[in-house]
């Protein structure tokens, strides 16, 4: 008598599990990823040992669905900063780069919000030093998020402005620290790809009405 409850158990069960939908296993089959390379050259303008500089440079990388950028990025000091006395004097030169990640919202929008990420490491050099000799370690990690308005130009470009807050760590390079080095940016941005996004909206069946 105890089989016959079991035996309705399984039955059930295979009649629930044969009436559900299909599980799609097949990730990139069943729902194709929309994958854009894109470059991005960038300028930033920030202080550095109190000194307004510019900061040239490229970003590059893949954009998924739209939304989720993945890349690197490489920036470095257009001129040297002119170092003062307290700190050595001479002439720095700064260069860094690493990984890149963005998030787009509203991507569709003529005008929208970005939000990128990067982290890496970089490299400090002084010339023309006061000091004999340099002491200290001339790398550095960094870490700059910030926030961008980005606006769809052509449907090969996009054009953003924002800010963003670069962090220095593990600076102890003739004389100079992490306060020195990281500061806030205002940055301007071009970024080059396959943006027709219009194009590729799904169109929307129109609604049946009902027949009098």
């Amino acid at each position: 008598m105890r089989l016959l409850p079991a035996i309705i158990v399984f039955v059930f069960c295979g009649i629930h599990l044969n009436g559900q939908p299909k599980i799609k296993t097949h990730l990139f089959k069943d729902q194709p990823k929309n994958l854009n390379i894109f470059i991005n050259p960038t300028v930033q303008f920030s202080q550095i040992v109190q000194q307004y500089s510019v900061i040239p440079g490229i970003r590059a990388g893949v954009i998924i669905n739209k939304k989720i950028a993945i890349g690197g990025l490489y920036n470095f000091t257009l001129k040297d900063v002119t170092l003062p006395e307290a700190k050595g004097a001479g002439k720095l030169q700064m260069k860094w780069g690493g990984i890149h990640l963005e998030y787009t919202l509203w991507p569709h929008q003529k005008v929208h919000l970005t939000i990128p990420l990067s982290a890496g490491i970089g490299q400090l050099k002084v010339a023309e030093s006061l000091n004999d000799s340099l002491t200290g370690d001339p790398n550095f990690f960094f870490a700059e998020p910030g926030l961008m308005i980005e606006i769809n130009i052509w449907k090969y470009a996009k054009l953003g402005l924002g800010g963003c807050y670069r962090y220095l760590g593990n600076v102890s390079y003739n004389s100079l620290t992490s306060i020195d080095l990281s500061g806030f940016a205002a940055f301007a941005s071009v970024k080059f790809g396959m943006f027709n996004y219009s194009d590729r909206r799904p169109v929307r069946r129109k609604q049946r009405l009902p027949k009098d």
